[in-house]
């Protein structure tokens, strides 16, 4: 089956740190009558931190919401609290689902310790605005032979009666992006005690073609017909980075499509992202019509904007 991308004139940029508008690393749920879009934000400016915390000079997710998944409006940054009602910022690249009737979380910490090694937490929401941690400390910390303790850029989806956990790492020199993944039982607290890690003998994915130089990331899933359809980021933010896809009829095992993976790169020169199409997230609607949203920009000196393809299976 072909996957074909059409693109809607969406670009969304939030302006409520700097004059200049940014956003990155988009994830897009429909709740009630309306559309909410989480997405990574930027510090604030030094200029602007009068009167602010100091903890809004790190990078933290944020909300903007839609009735037509084009036109998006800032709602207010991601109230994340800790399991004692604590306010916790820090959370970036947000993966948000939607789990038997309740809003989840799976985000890593911006700047989580001293050695700047992120792993991914999670938490649940009744609203889609506040959402408090199941467990205050990371769900899983890769313990391998061919990664190092690293868990970013989490997607999760159900295979049976598990629910699958895909994650990006850097191998033991730290200088390769690389993908693994784990699994839990669907319908658990998903804490740290309930994943079990399945790339044990190595990563489920890393970089293996030109385009994707030394980093494969941000993989993002859906089912249609029998098939999963994971889109993934190839080559690091700043360097390029497109949009690749491979397929899997298990939900575990995926293979690139030929010939090399690439699904959708970066616009023509002049475009607003004719520097980078990446860090995808898929969303289906409510009538089955899929969506790719994903961040993109002119020049790698340039800002990152969101915008929205939709997808067609022919």
């Amino acid at each position: 089956m072909k996957v074909v991308l059409e693109p809607l004139p969406m670009q969304y940029g939030d302006t409520s740190r700097s004059p200049i508008p940014f956003a990155k690393d988009p994830t897009v749920i429909r709740h009630g009558d309306r559309y909410l879009m989480y997405y990574s934000l930027t510090a604030f400016e030094p200029d602007t931190l009068p009167g602010k915390p100091p903890v809004f000079t790190n990078w933290h997710s944020a909300i903007a919401t839609s009735t037509d998944l084009v036109n998006w409006t800032r709602l207010c940054d991601l109230d994340l609290r800790d399991s004692k009602g604590n306010q916790l910022y820090g959370a970036v690249a947000p993966c948000v689902k939607k789990l038997d009737g309740k809003i989840h979380i799976f985000y890593q910490m911006a700047w989580e310790g001293t050695d700047g090694v992120s792993n991914i937490w999670h938490a649940t929401s009744e609203d889609g605005i506040t959402f408090v941690n199941t467990c205050d400390r990371p769900i899983i910390v890769p313990e391998t032979n061919w990664s190092i303790k690293r868990s970013i850029d989490a997607e999760v989806y159900p295979v049976g009666d598990k629910l699958i956990l895909l994650f990006a790492t850097r191998d033991k020199t730290a200088t390769y992006q690389i993908m693994g993944m784990a699994e839990a039982p669907y319908g658990s607290d998903y804490g740290p005690d309930k994943w079990t890690l399945l790339s044990t003998d190595g990563p489920l994915m890393q970089p293996e073609y030109d385009w994707e130089m030394s980093c494969t990331e941000a993989p993002t899933v859906i089912k249609h017909k029998g098939v999963w359809y994971m889109f993934y980021a190839g080559a690091f933010n700043h360097e390029h980075q497109q949009i690749g896809l491979a397929t899997s009829t298990d939900g575990r095992t995926f293979t690139r499509i030929p010939p090399d993976g690439l699904c959708f790169p970066s616009g023509p020169e002049g475009s607003w992202h004719a520097a980078e199409s990446g860090h995808p997230g898929v969303f289906q609607d409510d009538d089955g019509q899929v969506y790719l949203f994903f961040q993109g920009k002119a020049s790698l000196n340039e800002t990152y904007y969101l915008s929205v393809c939709k997808v067609h299976f022919e």
